[in-house]
């Protein structure tokens, strides 16, 4: 039988308790010293609910300054108090309390309980304070997990109360958590609506650090208006605050607030020992979130700077970081679909206890129901309905440890290139279409018993439980890829993604879930440091961190010791056999490893974006060594490979220009070649860089041609002067399947050359394929049989005496 509640006279110290809580926040040490001193008359007047209100109020002191052992502490004490007394609404505080420490601890599920017990006690007794507490914090807890839907909808039912009691401090409280969902959902212009109207109300009656909070959040969304100067201003302005009231949280959160701004408005000295005490100080409170905003704004710093390897250092520590918080909202999510789970089935047997009549079975069906969505809930990602993060990684585990010893099982780790500019030009809502419509073409290709999952943001993971060969994951992997080809339908916009994927196969990749995982992860990020939309297995001399990195460090100094090289290929025209040009090809003489083919090195480069500075450096002497040669007099061109990493720079075009100023050599005599999965990253990047590069006179190769995805339609829509045709083609001249492979390259070369295309096939090593080619029409041909790959002063005897000095440039 429920005993009903006690009603209470509060004491004269009770009321002294009331008075000083009322701004306890804004002279906390003074109110600590004070609290401990009523707590102390309480005791020895033997007045419990003084004691309990008194310990109450210390645990609130103790959680604003995050001294988390005594929260939990004074809390304990003050609820032991409080329902000893059957004090029903100062157990419901205390209850509420609780709840604010667990979920500091990231203790969710006993954050939610504590929330909810709080919520019934109030609602029970008509307590509408107490009730708007317990509603507002289980918004503030929805919204710290990242479930904005469920926080909306308790922050709703606290905004009913606050226009009931017209508190301003309730209200206050409210805008403040409602700014901080405002932020989340990264909507600038409610977050400033909301500011602009209540942050006098709030510097009001509210304590400091809610201003601080508001601020941050103001000065976030005018940075993500553009309006870097003002979200300085603000962030500048709350940080000197915060540094007065020694709120090192604050301090912490509003100096990486000011330095964004100021990395907005190209201050990097400004900005870095901002980024830098902000660092420290996330690191000693223990926000990562914070933590994460510092990693990310010094790694921008680092790379608009020039120092790459700080750069990448911290990029690095960003990743692992983001990966960990990633992984503990996903862990707290998990934590409160248990609590509501088990909150479901006592609520269960509860109702089975009070209906004991027809509506039983009734009773039942809808709570297995509930029972069945709450588990898919907690297996399965909510907006793409395939299998989240950790019942992905159950299920692989399980796979694994049953694998009999003769077969295989195979893990493809696939990564969205550039999602993040759907996000950015279509919106939020965009971006989580094109994931669910990705989800659904990835299990359209695999079998019913694979599984596919999404482990977060853009990644996804594929397990094909049973392989028969190693080759079956990469011929898998690419139908996955072929799967994401067509254009996806957004809202009527059209959009074309591309994807990195890599593979690893159990057990020659891993004996276990975790390697597995890791292996696969780890040859999906060599693809996207190499530029995307490749399928690429993993490789053991992936996982040798000490070659690795001393590769790594050789080739960071390979530059500056001159141990990098160029050798020239010379590119002939096929009717005439004459020398129309050369194309310079990188070379590493390492020093105690000889000569260190591209394919190894030229990755690592793009990996550990050492690629910017040597990809210049080839640039730069290859113009120099042309107008060495005097290729303009002599009426050749050289060609120069750009890698994507080189063309995503803004200042690409004006690298160019530099290094043609230097060399002196005129620009229709330089060929850049560009590959197609470079042009559909970013076709209208693409379209404005070759603009540029054509209006300075500079002529475009599209390189390695068929052996991408993208439509003949770009080759209309850019204005490209030569094609190359890949050499897997000129391969098969020699094979069976010679008469199919000469009607493809037919057909490439009537369409290029009806564009105005000169067209060069690659990797020729016999006459067969050389007058095959000839009489097909092609114009130019680089290979073997023509000319291996020289150094410049053998290529340099490739150049006929007779060449006539003064014509124009060979088209190319």
């Amino acid at each position: 039988m429920t005993q009903p509640d006690v009603e209470f006279s509060p004491s004269a110290l009770e009321r002294e308790l009331q008075a000083l809580e009322a701004g306890m926040y804004n002279t906390l040490e003074v109110t600590r010293a004070q609290l401990r001193a009523l707590l102390t008359r309480a005791q020895d007047g033997r007045d419990l609910r003084a004691q309990a209100t008194a310990h109450l109020l210390l645990g609130g002191c103790a959680l604003y300054t995050g001294q988390l052992p005594e929260v939990k502490r004074e809390l304990d004490l003050a609820l032991d108090l409080a329902r000893a007394l059957r004090d029903h609404p100062l157990t419901a505080r205390c209850l509420n309390g609780l709840g604010l420490y667990h979920d500091r601890v990231a203790e969710y599920d006993r954050a939610l309980q504590a929330f909810l017990d709080s919520l019934k006690l109030t609602q029970s007794a008509g307590d509408d304070v107490g009730s708007f507490r317990a509603l507002n914090n289980l918004s503030a807890l929805y919204t710290t997990t990242g479930q904005l839907t469920q926080a909306q909808t308790f922050h709703a039912c606290a905004q009913q109360l606050t226009q009931v009691l017209r508190d301003p401090i309730m209200l206050a409280s409210l805008i403040t958590h409602r700014i901080l969902i405002a932020d989340r959902q990264e909507d600038p212009q409610a977050v400033l609506d909301l500011a602009c109207k209540h942050l006098p109300l709030i510097r009001e009656v509210g304590p400091p650090r809610w201003t601080g909070t508001v601020q941050e959040c103001v000065s976030r969304a005018r940075l993500r208006q553009g309006q870097a100067d003002s979200a300085l201003t603000v962030a500048l302005a709350e940080l000197r605050a915060a540094r007065q009231r020694q709120d090192d949280e604050g301090v912490s959160r509003l100096a990486s607030a000011a330095a964004r701004a100021l990395l907005a408005l190209d201050d990097l000295g400004a900005a870095e020992p901002l980024l830098r005490e902000s660092l420290d100080l996330s690191r000693a409170l223990g926000s990562r979130p914070v933590e994460m905003l510092a990693l990310e704004g010094l790694a921008q710093l680092h790379e608009r700077a020039g120092h790459f390897r700080e750069a990448l250092a911290c990029a690095r520590a960003h990743h692992a970081l983001e990966r960990a918080v990633h992984e503990h909202e996903v862990d707290a999510r998990s934590q409160l679909l248990t609590a509501e789970i088990r909150m479901e089935l006592l609520n269960r047997d509860t109702e089975i206890e009070r209906l004991r009549n027809v509506e039983l079975a009734q009773a039942n069906r809808r709570l297995r129901e509930a029972q069945h969505d709450l588990l898919r809930r907690a297996t399965h990602d909510q907006l793409t309905g395939v299998s989240n993060r950790a019942h992905f990684q159950q299920v692989t585990a399980e796979t694994l440890r049953e694998l009999p010893g003769h077969e295989h099982a195979a893990l493809i780790f696939l990564d969205l290139d550039r999602f993040k500019d759907v996000n950015d030009t279509l919106g939020h809502l965009a971006g989580d279409t094109l994931l669910q419509q990705v989800a659904c073409r990835l299990q359209s290709v695999v079998r019913g018993s694979d599984l596919v999952g999404r482990v977060g943001g853009d990644e996804f993971t594929v397990l094909l439980r049973r392989v028969s060969a190693r080759g079956d994951a990469t011929l898998v992997a690419q139908k996955l890829a072929d799967a994401l080809s067509d254009p996806f339908d957004l809202d009527g916009h059209p959009v074309t993604v591309t994807a990195s994927i890599g593979c690893a196969v159990a057990p020659d990749d891993g004996l276990d879930a975790e390697a597995l995982q890791q292996h696969a992860d780890m040859a999906m990020y060599r693809v996207k440091r190499s530029g995307g939309n490749q399928v690429l297995h993993f490789d053991a001399a992936m996982g040798e961190p000490s070659e690795r990195q001393q590769l790594e460090r050789d080739l960071g100094t390979a530059l500056s010791g001159h141990e990098l090289r160029l050798h020239y290929q010379g590119r002939y025209a096929l009717r005439t056999s004459q020398l129309v040009g050369f194309e310079a090809l990188l070379r590493w003489q390492h020093p105690t490893r000889g000569l260190i083919p591209p394919a190894t090195f030229i990755p690592l480069a793009e990996e550990t974006r050492l690629i910017l500075p040597i990809g210049e450096w080839v640039l730069r002497e290859a113009c120099r060594q042309a107008a060495e040669w005097r290729c303009a007099e002599r009426n050749l061109c050289v060609s120069v490979n750009v890698s994507a990493l080189q063309f995503d720079l803004p200042h690409f075009v004006e690298i160019v220009r530099a290094a043609l100023a230097d060399s002196g050599l005129p620009a229709r005599h330089l060929i850049l070649e560009i590959t197609e999965s470079l042009v559909t990253r970013d076709l209208e990047r693409a379209r404005q860089h070759i603009g540029r590069l054509k209006a300075l006179g500079v002529q475009i190769a599209m390189d390695d041609f068929g052996t991408g995805y993208s439509s003949l339609s770009m080759l209309e829509s850019l204005p490209f002067d030569e094609l190359k045709v890949d050499r897997s083609f000129t391969r098969h001249l020699n094979t069976e399947r010679q008469p199919r492979v000469a009607a493809l390259l037919s057909a490439m070369i009537q369409l290029a050359q009806t564009l105005d295309m000169t067209v060069t096939v690659e990797g020729i090593k016999d006459a067969c394929q050389h007058d095959l080619l000839r009489d097909l029409g092609c114009d130019h041909a680089q290979g073997f049989l023509l000319a291996r790959p020289l150094p410049p002063e053998e290529a340099a005897a490739l150049i006929p005496a007779a060449l006539i000095l003064g014509a124009s440039p060979a088209p190319s």
